[in-house]
């Protein structure tokens, strides 16, 4: 009979890092270094921030305030009528090494339609323009 020698063997766990695809209003994908500190998304992003918005007439208000060129995200969560702005680092007033920002940090601002049940583009426009002034545009 043939003895058998076992040797060890060693599993290397590998930490799997999945990359959070993002998309602007033309829903064409952008880099995710562009909008978290550090260059990676944090845990949980895809879950609790949703999916872009994908109703065309929400689009064009976005577009409106927000220059398409400048790829500010708009989000819309799962479950809810609230909307996300995702602003560029480059454009972000509060992100950055100054404020000791922990990795995978982002600028973003929420738009919540609760109350009325349902947006309105005139409501969003008006929310929407409130959050320029968060903006810098220095870096264009």
């Amino acid at each position: 009979m043939e003895e058998i020698k076992k040797e060890e063997v060693k599993v290397k766990k590998e930490k799997v890092v999945k990359a959070t695809i993002l998309k602007n209003t033309a829903l064409k994908e952008v880099p995710e270094a562009d909008y978290f500190f550090g260059g990676h998304a944090p845990a949980g992003f895809d879950g609790t921030c949703g999916l872009p918005v994908d109703r065309e007439d929400l689009r064009m208000v976005f577009d409106k305030v927000f220059a398409p060129a400048d790829n500010f995200l708009f989000y819309k969560q799962k479950d809810k009528e609230v909307y996300l702005v995702i602003v560029p680092i480059k454009y972000s007033t509060m992100i950055g090494d100054y404020n000791n920002s922990l990795e995978g940090d982002f600028q973003k601002h929420a738009i919540s339609f609760l109350n009325e049940g349902s947006v309105n583009l005139d409501t969003l426009r008006a929310k929407l323009a409130r959050i320029v002034k968060f903006v810098k545009y220095t870096d264009r």
